[in-house]
């Protein structure tokens, strides 16, 4: 069982901090340091720097998305940050949402599923070190070849049950967010059947992201756990998972709130309930006792995110300082 710490892609970090906070996660016993990417920092150049300044702990992307690069694109950067960790890099891939890809990328969001699939088995291909050609729906490469000997793992992000399922088919390590301890048990029955669809023989890791707010849990803290859970709630595939989770009446309000452009609305509706079943907001002791119950469930790596939406910085770094 392992306890990583991830940057999330919406905290606002200044970039020249990454060195130093990716030594001080390896000097205190972190297992793991990973990096999102939304519109503000290039995931792949912060592991890169991440890299250079470790030797032992594991590196990896949660999430790079499968619109904005091609597949060849992601297999250079992948084996190149691989090669530079000395094989510790895991190369973090999703759908990402319509809001990121359409909106800010100004790319079709389309297929996704399908995508994300082409996307795998072109990076399959890559890492192979033989020169392949490929007729595909989104990319196409004729008498490629990537010569780089370095191929890092791949891990998939996924959300409902058809994508947890699909990831324990095609990927290394699957990664959840937002996801509560007690349908632990049933996403790992989902990545086993994925296992045996395609006769492997261990199924992949299973990591999850934990968003915590270590700095209080007082009326700041409620109000910025309450933005976070907001944010989430104006993506379609979240608001399907708080319905799931037991959340139906508030997550089809947000849904509506949000079409009606009404943030504040949508904060409102957020409770304390719903805040509790997706992240931690308190003190690093209740870090520690929801990490526990992750690990007992049968998560192999719970990726403890700092809440980038109250005093992201300060969030970092007591989760890196005091959690061990």
């Amino acid at each position: 069982m392992s306890t990583s710490l991830m940057l999330s892609g919406n905290g606002d970090l200044d970039s020249t901090k990454v060195a130093d906070i990716s030594s001080t996660a390896e000097k205190n016993d972190f297992d793991g340091l990973w990096f999102g990417e939304t519109t503000l920092h290039d995931a792949s150049v912060l592991a890169a720097v991440a890299a250079c300044v470790t030797e032992r702990i594991q590196l990896g992307t949660s999430i790079v998305n499968v619109f904005t690069r091609t597949p060849g694109q992601l297999a250079m950067m992948g084996a190149t940050i691989n090669q530079l960790s000395n094989g510790r890099f895991t190369l973090g891939l999703g759908v990402s949402s319509a809001a990121i890809v359409q909106n800010w990328h100004g790319q079709r969001f389309e297929k996704p599923v399908q995508r994300l699939d082409e996307t795998v088995k072109l990076l399959r291909h890559y890492f192979s070190g033989e020169r392949f050609s490929y007729q595909g729906v989104f990319c196409s490469p004729t008498n490629a070849i990537l010569r780089s000997k370095s191929s890092p793992k791949i891990a998939l992000a996924a959300l409902n049950d058809r994508m947890i399922k699909r990831a324990g088919t095609l990927a290394d390590r699957v990664i959840l967010n937002l996801y509560p301890t007690e349908r632990i048990a049933h996403a790992i029955e989902l990545v086993g059947e994925g296992k045996r669809s395609q006769e492997k023989k261990g199924r992949p890791a299973l990591s999850v992201m934990l968003y915590a707010d270590v700095l209080g849990d007082d009326e700041k803290g409620l109000e910025a756990a309450k933005d976070l859970v907001a944010f989430y709630a104006s993506s379609p595939a979240y608001s399907a998972l708080f319905s799931i989770i037991g959340f139906e009446a508030e997550a089809k309000a947000m849904m509506e709130a949000w079409k009606a452009k009404n943030r504040e609305t949508v904060r409102r509706i957020v409770t304390r309930q719903m805040i509790d079943q997706v992240m931690v907001l308190g003190t690093v002791h209740d870090l520690r006792e929801r990490v526990k119950l992750y690990h007992e469930s049968g998560v192999d790596d719970v990726l403890i995110s700092p809440s980038p939406f109250r005093e992201f910085e300060s969030n970092v770094n007591e989760v890196l300082t005091h959690y061990f």
